[in-house]
């Protein structure tokens, strides 16, 4: 279990030794498995989000956090976006972080929102040395929200290519620890899968990255489709990756390693049997005592960044926001110098993350999971994205839709009814917002049963469903 008493920056993995070796995503799927094996893990990852959008979720993590060590990974504070971050969603993470007296925080080096458009996805930056200078003064300003504990940065699965990189991979990747003070989150399924999807040699372009600066590392499953190799997280891990999280191992000794499990979980003893194949290897891996660089070093590297004034930039995460948002498919020449094809996988990818965020939002719709799945993408594919809260706007357009189809109707009322007295919406744009106000509704089901939906006062208020007897 983790020593808690320990701040210190992590450098090649020494301050997080603590950890332990495996820890794996918390997920509703597999809790009652892990409860009832605790110590097939040594420390479990929420999506911090998840705990942002949920009231549920976040007493969950609490809960849990009295059993495992519980690190935080964010996901959209959006820390490569040239107009900056959100401070709001910095400082919720930061008061996550305590709640849960997190001993690490993770998030990635990626835009998820540029030009007023909110993308959804975690979008790869251009490896420039601007790049790194904007990460960089946005990392300072989410530290001033955070506590003082370590920052991991992520890297990037690359779907969409820029054009006319000034430097490699591995290179980017060691302008921004060097310019941020912060160590990686080594997501070796990423780099693999930019390897294969490069025509590169995943073992050469893993050693290109500042190996001495990963403290965690991150390992998931993926698949191939026309031709190009996806890091699904609903996949098991391909025997490659195993290979090449050996081969890491071996040069920055035993870090903690996370296996990544979002979608068609297997039965728990296959995910445990990955986990022990990963810390199996983790325990063979050869020590490696690097000295710790003190922690007053490791802030001043991550303030003394100078403001990064980045027009150039701003202006293609707008325009790169605004291809992969737009309602219609731009035309193949409207998207130049950008790759079509990127540009195309990209939307595909996106339209698939919006019902895999907005199903498990209908969990009564879900036990008809291939008839709401269909019907989920034909809604998401007619309707703008939402600007925010946008599974839960798309969540209550499936769930009207599916109201219209007999075999979907009973269990669509029900998850529309809780959503609605949770959410405020749509607005006139798509958009929802939370409901503080209290909230009572009847609706009559299928058959002439009634149910209630009963909220007291707050957007996090326990909602009551209630079906009177008779």
């Amino acid at each position: 279990m983790l020593d808690r008493s320990s701040s210190s920056s992590p450098r090649s993995g020494v301050g997080l030794v603590g950890v332990g070796l495996v820890g794996v995503g918390f997920r509703p799927e597999i809790a009652a498995d892990l409860l009832s094996a605790p110590d097939a893990v040594d420390f479990v990852e929420v999506v911090a989000e998840a705990c942002f959008a949920s009231p549920a979720a976040r007493r969950e993590a609490s809960a849990v956090a009295r059993i495992w060590p519980v690190v935080p990974h964010g996901v959209k504070l959006s820390l490569g976006s040239a107009s900056g971050i959100d401070l709001d969603r910095a400082r919720r993470l930061g008061a996550l972080c305590r709640e849960l007296a997190a001993p690490v925080v993770s998030e990635h080096v990626a835009f998820v929102r540029g030009g007023g458009h909110e993308i959804g996805h975690l979008t790869a930056l251009p490896y420039t040395v601007e790049a790194a200078r904007v990460v960089a003064r946005n990392v300072a300003a989410a530290r001033r929200a955070l506590p003082d504990i370590p920052l991991l940065l992520e890297n990037a699965a690359c779907t969409l290519r820029f054009p006319g990189d000034a430097l490699d991979e591995g290179r980017f990747y060691a302008e921004v620890v060097d310019r941020t003070g912060c160590d990686l989150l080594l997501d070796i399924g990423n780099v693999y899968a930019n390897a294969v999807n490069a025509g590169a040699d995943p073992g050469a372009l893993a050693r290109s990255y500042p190996l001495d600066r990963v403290a965690m590392i991150h390992i998931a499953g993926g698949a191939r489709e026309h031709g190009f190799y996806f890091d699904t997280h609903a996949h098991p891990v391909p025997d490659p990756v195993f290979a090449l999280l050996a081969a890491v191992l071996a040069r920055t000794g035993p870090v903690p390693i996370l296996l990544e499990r979002d979608g068609d979980f297997p039965p728990f003893a296959d995910l445990a049997a990955e986990l022990t194949i990963a810390r199996q290897l983790a325990r063979s891996a050869p020590p490696r005592h690097a000295p710790s660089a003190p922690r007053a070093a490791l802030l001043r590297a991550s303030t003394a960044e100078p403001p990064a004034d980045s027009p150039a930039l701003a202006a293609v995460q707008a325009r790169v926001a605004e291809l992969l948002t737009a309602p219609l498919a731009p035309p193949p020449d409207a998207v130049r110098p950008l790759d079509p094809a990127d540009v195309a996988r990209s939307r595909a990818i996106l339209q698939r993350k919006r019902v895999d965020d907005a199903l498990p939002l209908l969990p009564r719709l879900s036990s008809h999971r291939e008839a709401t799945a269909r019907l989920a993408a034909r809604c998401v594919e007619a309707s703008p994205r939402a600007p925010r809260l946008t599974a839960v706007a798309d969540a209550l357009r499936i769930a009207a839709a599916a109201e219209a189809d007999a075999r979907l109707a009973p269990e669509a009322i029900v998850d529309r009814l809780l959503l609605r007295a949770r959410f405020v919406g749509p607005a006139g744009d798509g958009s929802v917002r939370p409901r503080h106000l209290p909230f009572i509704r009847r609706e009559r089901l299928p058959g002439g049963r009634v149910i209630w939906a009963i909220k007291g006062i707050g957007s996090s208020a326990e909602v009551r469903l209630i079906e009177p007897r008779g």
